[in-house]
């Protein structure tokens, strides 16, 4: 079971956090580099919108081949040795980007970049879940989620200011190499005194998170906002400066509000629902009015585009902790075969990120950035609309099932 806050949860636990926070952020600011510079590199290397999609979501692909055995591999031997053998993988691939002068180069070396966050991005509610409370696992997932959107508000705000591209690419891969060493360092997998978990063959951890509807719903959801989220946070800035002629810059500052408003989005989210108990009316409703917000923030103008964007992204940023905090929380998975379960659903939340802008949205609205963020707005739609059918699993649900159980004497 779950280390209980009854128990000695040192502060220790936000040393592990801070450092699970500093990965994901460094891995998305080298990925969302590729957004800001997107004016540059596509003259530069002559690339195609599908093209230049395909590079900006290839750390997603690595999520996709990699997430499931992480999480597998994970619960047999620990997340700590998983996640530090993909930070040599990513330290090579973001350092080393300002080598390629080609689509195939920079595609593989952005697939490498991406190793280190897909190996922790499956297994962040295992980790979490052995450091923190249950009734805090919507919180700390939100906190740990507000270095995505950092990230890319950093990543689209300040890269243009670089002298160079060669030196942003550089910078990135330093920090990312400084992350890894403090991962190695200080970075256990359970508090001292936790009881350990008993090892489980790999193929009985698939058996039993295959069979979970609950899971393959939430990985569902986390397909569809992912491939939206990807379309539009990752064409927005270009098509500002394409478009609308507007100074790269600015562009970038206006595409950052988004990714500010999700790391609010992140924190207070989370706080309110674990206030009131529930998750899912941070879910579905802010699915489809989300979708209606990211349509109006492309067609709209001057102030009131400035303010959509950043309400969109304190929308989006609202329910994916909670999505992504499921494993820890759904009876039959929990903290047991978590570590699987969020390589299943990062794998099917990466390849929504994946091919969904690259394979979907790009060929069909070709170079209409109209149909493009009007696509994105749909699949962002649905989102909302599968999260319907997930249970409620707040901590007023969860308390009201235990009583239950001890009425029924289980």
């Amino acid at each position: 079971m779950t280390y209980s806050a009854k128990q000695d949860l040192s502060l220790y636990r936000w040393v592990i956090l801070s450092i699970m926070w500093a990965t994901i952020f460094i891995g998305v600011v080298a990925q969302f580099q590729m957004a800001a510079l997107a004016y540059r590199i596509i003259p530069g290397l002559k690339l195609t919108l599908s093209q230049f999609s395909m590079i900006l979501s290839a750390p997603m692909l690595s999520a996709v081949f990699l997430s499931l055995p992480a999480g597998a591999l994970a619960d047999r031997f620990g997340v700590k040795k998983t996640v530090a053998i993909g930070f040599v993988f990513s330290t090579i691939g973001i350092y080393f980007r300002y080598a390629a002068h080609d689509f195939l180069t920079l595609f593989v070396l952005m697939f490498l970049s991406g190793i280190s966050c897909a190996l922790l991005n499956a297994n962040a509610a295992k980790l979490l879940g052995a450091w923190f409370p249950v009734e805090q696992m919507g919180t700390a997932m939100g906190i740990y989620l507000t270095g995505p959107g950092l990230g890319m508000t950093v990543a689209l705000a300040a890269t243009a200011l670089f002298p160079s591209i060669k030196r942003a690419y550089i910078v990135a891969g330093i920090i990312n190499l400084t992350v890894g060493i403090l991962w190695v360092t200080f970075v256990n997998g359970k508090p001292a005194g936790a009881p350990e978990m008993s090892s489980i063959p790999v193929t009985k951890c698939l058996g039993t998170v295959g069979k979970s509807k609950n899971v393959w719903l939430v990985g569902l959801a986390l397909m569809l906002f992912m491939g939206s989220n990807m379309a539009f946070n990752g064409n927005i800035s270009n098509a500002l400066n394409g478009v609308r002629g507007i100074d790269p810059k600015i562009a970038g500052l206006m595409a950052s509000l988004v990714t500010l408003g999700t790391v609010s989005g992140s924190f207070v989210g989370p706080l309110l629902s674990d206030r009131i108990g529930r998750i899912k009316p941070f879910l579905a409703p802010i699915g489809i009015f989300g979708a209606i917000i990211m349509y109006l923030s492309w067609v709209t103008s001057g102030v009131a585009s400035w303010i959509l964007l950043a309400v969109l992204g304190f929308l989006m940023g609202t329910g994916i902790p909670l999505l992504m905090a499921f494993p820890m929380l759904l009876p039959e998975i929990g903290p047991k075969y978590a570590g699987t379960a969020g390589g299943l659903i990062a794998t099917l939340q990466l390849i929504g990120a994946f091919a969904i802008p690259s394979f979907i949205i790009a060929p069909i609205a070709g170079t209409n950035f109209n149909t493009l963020f009007l696509l994105a707005s749909v699949s962002y739609l649905l989102f909302g609309i599968v999260t319907v059918f997930l249970p409620e699993m707040g901590a007023k649900a969860r308390a009201k099932a235990g009583a239950s159980s001890i009425r029924l004497g289980i």
